[in-house]
């Protein structure tokens, strides 16, 4: 898969995740997703696993992404798509 291709699917599964609550917007739920979508076999090879990482990374530094899910969930892992 190429970069875009990647970091597309990685939004995908964020705004789904995000939509059904706390316990779905978690940094764990959604790689672990992720990879499932990429590879339903086994896990993703090493350079497809850090492509995944940086396009995770990206939408935190392109600020399409905020840690904190809630005031009750206010820190990593829990996260939410930032209001523009």
């Amino acid at each position: 898969m190429s970069n875009d291709e990647i970091k597309s699917l990685v939004w995908r599964i964020v705004i789904e995740s995000a939509s059904q609550g706390p316990g779905w917007a978690q940094e764990g739920v959604v790689l672990r997703k992720i990879g499932e979508n990429i590879s339903s076999k086994k896990e993703p090879d090493l350079k497809t696993q850090q492509m995944i990482l940086d396009a995770w990374h990206d939408l935190f530094t392109e600020k399409h992404l905020g840690w904190g899910y809630d005031l009750d969930n206010p820190n990593s892992p829990f996260f939410h798509i930032r209001i523009r």
